[in-house]
């Protein structure tokens, strides 16, 4: 749901007019729509995702007009994940092409998002978006939520795109229009340990909110040129409350450096593997990005020698296919074994109902597999998976029921179409935790098949730590 900028929309120097309409109330209904998707979007997001961590929530201010703006990495993914775990119901942009397709435009309008006419689409007529941005002002002047991605576009740049200038042009126009109502600019940072895959694990991350009173004075009643320049820097506050909430690497070379020293600085040595998460995988990595250029400022060569390492290092583990929490565990014979028997009986337990599931969700799980792998750009195939189980894997219960109830009766199709979800549900937990469990033993074995390999890795790692925690103690003096 990518939104454009209010200055790629129309002119430059567009102003609305200042009015004091009276906005009428959302219907009744809307109310009752909103909370629905707002469940409908959890449920989504608690099958697609193994973990959605939310950082922040106290932080958006409740009872004032509210503008969400997001980073934007994971297409259509990334609204959903905003409509899941915040209680604002806000509406989004979206490009109006959109709406030519029958079934999308009909969940678009139920879920109120607003048509952006972009120059770029071909027959497009970019005067509508007149009518966009009063609907944008009239929401928020109805202490409503607008959201909207301000980069503009969905991308796999290791940092912010550029941040157009709509979502302050938004805000300040409804002050102006309708103001003063005490609208608040809520940064929300969207981040994913790999975000094209399904089960994989998501943070959601709220800055601190960015009050408009202060540029609302300096805009309303100001001269164009004067206008323009308070758009400007309420635009950079935006960017930087986004900055506070996202990993900004200066490239993947360096994402995937700093990504390894963070695990690598974080776990020392421990009995069994087990994963950081994710929201304190970002706190290390967005304090290593901030030190990045210091550190090479002061030591180059040592700088430069830690790159290599990190990346030969990051090389065996991906020849040995290993993780680092795998080379920097003990694996000590008790705990080991307990592992070992708790997850294989909690396998053989779900065994029955995962095996039903999967036989009766094979066809549509491998189709939403298929349909994935046409994408070509990496930010479509995890909103590809989505849609597309979101539609065949009801379809598929349907046609069971069909089935069933012609063969055996009503009642057999009824429990069919009751059944059949929950062995859905039993069989992905199994096949998550079945494929966590070989990984696991496949690692215990690399290592102890392979000792000079395990050592050489282990002392590797040992010379990393020792360099980094010998760096950042450099930086702290």
């Amino acid at each position: 749901m990518a939104a454009e900028s209010v200055q790629s929309m129309y002119g430059q120097d567009h102003r609305m007019n200042s009015s004091q309409a009276e906005v009428l109330p959302a219907p009744d209904w809307r109310a009752r729509v909103d909370r629905a998707l707002a469940w409908l979007c959890r449920g989504l997001m608690a099958v697609f995702f193994r973990e959605v961590r939310v950082q922040g929530f106290e932080r958006v201010p409740q009872g004032v007009p509210l503008l969400l703006v997001a980073n934007h990495h994971n297409s259509l993914i990334d609204p959903l994940l905003v409509l899941a775990h915040l209680d604002a119901h806000p509406r989004f942009l979206a490009k109006s092409t959109l709406w030519d397709l029958p079934v999308m435009r009909r969940l678009l309008d139920l879920g109120g998002v607003i048509p952006v006419y972009r120059r770029q689409d071909d027959g497009v007529d970019t005067t509508q978006n007149q009518e966009t941005f009063s609907r944008c002002h009239e929401e928020l002047a109805r202490g409503g939520a607008v959201a909207l991605f301000p980069e503009g576009i969905s991308h796999d740049a290791p940092h912010l795109a550029p941040v157009k200038t709509g979502a302050a042009r938004i805000v300040l126009e409804a002050e102006q229009r309708f103001g003063p109502l005490g609208a608040v600019i809520i940064p929300v940072g969207l981040t994913f340990d790999d975000k094209g895959t399904f089960r994989s694990r998501a943070l959601v991350r709220i800055g601190e909110p960015i009050p408009v009173d202060t540029w609302r004075a300096r805009f309303t009643g100001a001269d164009d040129e004067a206008a323009r320049e308070v758009v400007r820097e309420l635009t950079e506050e935006v960017r930087a409350g986004l900055a506070g909430v996202t990993l900004n690497y200066p490239s993947h070379e360096d994402a995937r450096a700093i990504e390894r020293a963070s695990e690598v600085l974080a776990s020392e040595e421990r009995e069994l593997p087990a994963r950081m998460a994710l929201d304190e995988a970002f706190a290390l990595r967005q304090g290593f990005i901030d030190a990045l250029t210091a550190l090479h400022d002061r030591f180059p060569e040592r700088v430069d020698a830690l790159r290599q390492r990190l990346a030969h290092y990051d090389e065996e583990l991906e020849r040995l296919r290993l993780r680092d929490d795998q080379v920097a565990s003990r694996y000590p014979a008790f705990e080991t074994a307990a592992y070992v028997a708790g997850s294989a009986s909690l396998l053989l337990f779900w065994l029955p109902l995962a095996f039903v599931g999967t036989v009766l969700h094979f066809v549509p799980y491998r189709l939403c597999g298929v349909v994935a792998r046409f994408m070509k750009t990496e930010d479509l195939p995890a909103t590809m998976k989505l849609f597309a189980g979101f539609f065949l894997f009801p379809i598929t219960w349907l046609l069971l029921f069909a089935a069933t109830w012609a063969s055996a009766g009503f009642g057999w199709g009824l429990l069919i179409l009751l059944v059949a979800p929950l062995t859905g549900w039993f069989a992905m937990l199994f096949h998550e935790r079945h494929e966590h469990f070989w990984d696991e033993v496949d690692s215990y074995f690399s290592l102890k098949l392979r000792p000079r390999a395990a050592a050489r890795l282990r002392r590797d790692r040992e010379w990393l730590r020792n360099e980094l925690r010998e760096l950042a103690r450099h930086l702290r003096r």
